[in-house]
């Protein structure tokens, strides 16, 4: 999947939805970062604590059904997190993405809101979903600003940052920014510094000690009955936001939501969870750590990662362990989404 640069200096994103699709740790998928992210491109607008988002609609199961999302470019999956192991089926193609005139090639995440109504985004675009059989079909199509582009997207549930849910996106400078409905942007946060260590036994190369941190590939947060928690998975690099020679493994993080807030420019890290390595416990002879999680859920005290490479990994949300659930490879995963009505129990 082509990644595309973006500076925060370029445009606003419009309305969209959770958890997104990260920049490459490598291989086909590298490519480089704009580091001018000098603060909103869009002044001047005022936030509106009433806004509304424009609902998609999910033909079949209830919109507050409890339903882990994930997709690859073209076409979207769906799981069941109450039965172990997850096991992902496919719901069909978005009728909005392929080769058609004034198509994009790929859909780069997806999102549900609270109530669990769907959502998709592209490079250029935002689409309310309906799942048509086995057609999901992009009810109408919202275009974006040139240039727009974040990797890991999620809604801020009521209360964090204005009464009502509101977008958060982050990129792969280390930033996280709040979407209002006009598409004005504030940022409302930064991950944070790499530590020595991920506090599990696990150092960090010296060269990356004290870098920014750089979004691996999504973040997600969740309302928790009042309590709203978030988790993101972040890679360690040398010269961030630049992709190049980046820890191959991802480290899950927990974000404190209480920290964000309009104009923030700090960081709102709570804890290192822990590098996203192979549990003790897991029998995948092939890997010993996981990274490039484009896509992420969560569930009960569970993280599910959904890689490039095409893994669907289960990562232990109190120290980082994984273990692959399935490979589904050759598909490449490119995004993923949870209701934030999601129940969630901290480790």
């Amino acid at each position: 999947m082509m990644r595309v640069s973006f500076c925060s200096t370029c445009a606003a994103l419009a309305i969209l939805m959770v958890v997104g699709c990260g920049p490459s740790t490598g291989g086909d998928d590298t490519v480089d970062y704009d580091a001018g992210h000098n603060g909103d491109a869009i002044n001047n607008h005022t936030h509106d604590d009433g806004g509304q988002w424009d609902a998609g609609q999910v033909d079949g199961p209830p919109p507050t059904a409890k339903i882990v999302w994930a997709h690859t470019d073209t076409t979207l999956f769906q799981g069941d997190p109450n039965v172990s192991p997850l096991t992902l089926t496919q719901v069909g193609d978005f009728d909005c993405i392929g080769s058609g005139s004034g198509q994009d090639p790929s859909m780069t995440d997806v999102a549900a809101d609270k109530d669990g109504n769907l959502y998709a985004v592209s490079n250029t675009a935002m689409y309310p979903l309906q799942i048509n059989g086995s057609t999901v079909h992009c009810v109408s199509t919202h275009t974006l600003p040139s240039g727009a582009h974040f990797y890991g997207l999620t809604f801020a549930p009521a209360g964090v940052l204005r009464s009502t849910e509101m977008l958060v996106a982050a990129n792969s400078a280390g930033e996280l920014w709040a979407i209002d409905e006009t598409g004005a942007t504030t940022q409302v946060g930064t991950f944070g510094n790499v530590p020595s260590n991920d506090g599990q036994g696990h150092s960090y190369d010296s060269g990356n000690v004290g870098k920014a941190w750089e979004l691996s590939g999504d973040i997600v947060f969740l309302e928790n009955g009042g309590a709203p928690v978030g988790f993101a998975t972040l890679r360690d690099c040398p010269t961030p936001p630049y992709s190049s020679s980046c820890n191959t493994v991802d480290t899950l993080v927990e974000i404190d939501l209480s920290k964000l807030s309009l104009g923030n420019t700090t960081s709102v890290t709570k804890a290192v969870k822990g590098q996203v390595v192979k549990a003790s416990t897991c029998t995948d002879s092939a890997n010993t750590g996981y990274g490039s999680m484009y896509g992420i859920t969560a569930w009960q005290d569970k993280v599910y990662g959904f890689s490039r490479q095409g893994f669907l990994v289960e990562i232990n949300n109190g120290n980082g362990s994984a273990c692959l659930v399935k490979d589904y490879s050759p598909s490449k995963f490119a995004g993923a989404g949870i209701t934030t009505s999601a129940p969630v129990v901290i480790d």
